[in-house]
Order: C-alpha cells, then structure tokens, then sequence
C-alpha cells in the first residue's frame, strides 16, 4: 500500500504558519542545508508535488500528500515535526 497516496478524507482548511516572513525566519539558509536537500527555503517551497499557496494565511491542501513531500525531502516525517524543530531552533 502507498502511504503517500492522496485521499479526499484527508484535505482540509489548515493554517500553516503565521506569515510569510516568519517562515523565512524559521527555515533560514542554515536551517535548509542542515534538514533538508534544499540551499534556501525558497526552493523547498517550489520542489513540491503539492501545489501551496505560501503566501495565504490559511490554504486548502491534502496534508497527508504535503507530509509525504516534507518527508521525501527533509530528515522530517511530518510539516508539524519540521515546523516544530525550526521554532524549537529559534528560540535556543
């Protein structure tokens, strides 16, 4: 079975992040290159199989085919686990 296959069950209205700039804050050049395959965080939000509008406060997207990617192309299962250990990072 496919785990990463989408599914209707799972799209919802989810808030990601609070703004654009704290994304960019968050994922920082050094960040990107420690966690992830990508140099910037710019790249990560264009390698994408999932199509995320990064700069609308809340998007409709399919979570489990947005954590498949994230898990794909970082050291991270999970958006939630990424998001967490960047904001973890930020306030060390």
């Amino acid at each position: 079975m496919n785990t990463c296959a989408t599914s209707n069950a799972y799209t919802r209205m989810v808030a990601l992040y609070e703004s654009i700039e704290e994304l960019h804050l968050l994922f920082n050049d050094e960040f990107m290159r420690t966690y992830t395959k990508f140099e910037t965080f710019e790249e990560f939000t264009f390698s994408g199989a999932v199509f995320v509008n990064w700069k609308a406060d809340f998007i409709v997207e399919d979570r489990k085919a947005f954590d498949c990617c994230v898990k794909g192309k970082t050291v991270f299962q999970t958006w939630e686990e990424m998001y967490t250990k960047a904001y973890e990072l930020k306030i060390e």
